[in-house]
């Protein structure tokens, strides 16, 4: 008898035990939860010192081997995925985003040829993204990619954050036969200030599983960011669409640049990585309660 009381004892322990667990597991859920912050990323596009706009002359001095020439550049599209995004704490320990891409775009209304019935993408502008559900914590580095891993990117009908084939550049921006995406596009038409012929359309885009080795960026903040529940963060970049046409010393030439031109795509991707795209400022705010 005494065995089996026992044995009850134990057993009853053990449920008890369990439960507590089970309870301490749902608390730190909810602990978690509570404490989580948000993040947003800003990225300002400019050319030079004035505010990037589509439809709109920008002077360009173009010097190189040939000699001095007098052009214009008018955009129409800028669009880039920003993804695989990580935070490094104080410890550096390293915190993944899951299902970070954002698609990041200024442009004009695009028709999508690939369906039927005459559909347009909507002119659009997003600068800023805003993550959720960053751990509590203080961190000192961000780090990004431009462009979209093989995993997404040899299938566009799996769905991750923005990624979908009938999303943003899945739609409209992919290449052939809509297999894979673009990471990162400029549009427009270039002028010469003074000859003839006196324009040609341009139209630079990265893309492919190899491009997207190298693509990701690190930024060191000046200062620890704190983010948790009473503190959100912000990080701002500035992009200088300016210093993406240093990609090439002949765009004239290299009006185009694709697929079956590696070189010039990855001096693209280059130009915007270490030139376009830098950081400007990070801060926290607080969060007011409600």
């Amino acid at each position: 008898m005494k065995k089996q009381n026992l044995f009850f004892v134990a057993a009853a322990t053990l449920v008890f035990t369990s439960c507590e667990k089970t309870e301490i597991k749902e608390v730190e859920k909810i602990v978690y939860a509570e404490q989580a912050g948000t993040l947003a990323l800003s990225f300002d596009a400019r050319y030079a010192d004035a505010d990037f706009e589509l439809n709109k002359k920008y002077p360009h001095q173009l010097v190189n081997s040939n000699g001095t020439y007098d052009l214009e550049f008018e955009f129409s599209r800028l669009r880039y995925w920003v993804s695989n995004v990580k935070l490094v704490d104080k410890d550096n320990k390293e915190h993944a985003i899951p299902d970070s891409y954002y698609l990041v775009e200024e442009t004009n209304e695009i028709a999508v040829q690939h369906l039927v019935g005459g559909e347009k993408y909507p002119a659009t502008k997003r600068e800023e993204v805003t993550i959720k559900d960053i751990p509590s914590g203080e961190y000192k580095a961000i780090k990004f990619s431009i462009g979209v891993d093989q995993k997404y990117n040899d299938n566009i009908a799996l769905t991750a954050g923005e990624l979908g084939s009938l999303n943003g550049m899945g739609v409209s921006d992919g290449w052939m036969w809509f297999t894979s995406y673009k990471f990162l596009t400029l549009a427009g038409t270039i002028y010469w200030a003074e000859g003839t012929p006196n324009s040609k359309a341009l139209s630079w885009e990265t893309g492919s599983n190899e491009l997207f080795d190298g693509a990701e960026k690190t930024v060191e903040l000046t200062t620890p960011l704190k983010i948790d529940a009473q503190n959100s963060g912000k990080v701002l970049f500035n992009v200088d669409v300016k210093e993406l046409i240093s990609a090439t010393d002949l765009p004239w030439v290299n009006n185009s640049i694709g697929q079956n031109k590696k070189d010039l795509m990855i001096a693209f991707r280059d130009a915007f990585l270490s030139k376009s795209l830098t950081f400007k400022e990070a801060g926290s705010v607080s969060v007011e309660a409600d």
